[in-house]
């Protein structure tokens, strides 16, 4: 028998999920809710007045409440967005989470393909537009997995560039609000059908098959924008 199709959850669900996840850990979020639509539709009421026209201010009293509810729901999905990169930050495996979560152009693997058995570091690899993308975890501790991991990269995969994030807060280092960015910055190296090469011959030749540590916390999903903003 033919499973059902999941149901997305309600909009309004997802508003209120994002609301509760975030209040406790953002004094600011309830006091943005409220005094950013106040304002908006404060300044259409004035506006509307200020014209001296009835059908001018039932306009601008409608436009305003459909802006005023666009900016609160903005300024939701953003501190949610802001409040989760917190809250992720420092997490083993974070990183992986945040690139997984770019919807084309590029692919990263569940698996990281060094792991530092002292724990100072582990690398994720992913292959997209830039060439192939290491995400080291640990700092300087991870230098030496990055190195090797990219030795061996360049001598499988000739001539497709290899670039390095470290990630973290420290100098040097990206942290994971600015990762996806950092990720999709790079200078287009490969074409859609490149691509595939390379990550088919990678996966075929396979790396160092160490288990995911423990202890990550699976906060990948990140604030559904359409469906928060009843689309």
């Amino acid at each position: 028998m033919a499973k059902e199709p999941e149901k997305r959850p309600r909009w309004y669900k997802l508003v209120a999920q994002a609301y509760t996840s975030t209040a406790p850990y953002d004094k600011w979020l309830l006091p943005l809710l409220i005094g950013i639509p106040l304002i908006i539709i404060g300044a259409g009421v004035a506006i509307g007045l200020a014209s001296g026209s009835t059908w001018i201010l039932v306009y601008a009293i409608i436009f305003s409440i459909l802006v005023a509810v666009l900016a609160g729901m903005y300024t939701l999905t953003r501190r949610f967005e802001r409040n989760a990169y917190i809250r992720m930050e420092g997490q083993r495996g974070a990183s992986i989470s945040i690139a997984q979560s770019i919807r084309s152009g590029w692919q990263f693997n569940e698996e990281p393909v060094s792991v530092d058995p002292r724990g100072k570091g582990i690398v994720f690899q992913g292959v997209g537009k830039g060439g192939i993308v290491l995400i080291a975890e640990g700092g300087n501790g991870a230098r030496k997995q990055v190195e090797a991991t990219t030795r061996r990269l360049t001598k499988l995969v000739p001539g497709v560039p290899v670039h390095a994030i470290y990630e973290g807060t420290g100098e040097g280092q990206v942290p994971l609000k600015s990762l996806v960015k950092a990720i999709k910055g790079h200078k287009k190296a490969l074409t859609k059908a490149q691509r595939a090469q390379v990550s088919a011959r990678l996966n075929a030749i396979g790396g160092a098959k160490l288990p995911m540590p423990k202890g990550v916390d699976p906060m990948r999903a990140r604030p559904d924008r359409k469906a928060m903003r009843g689309r």
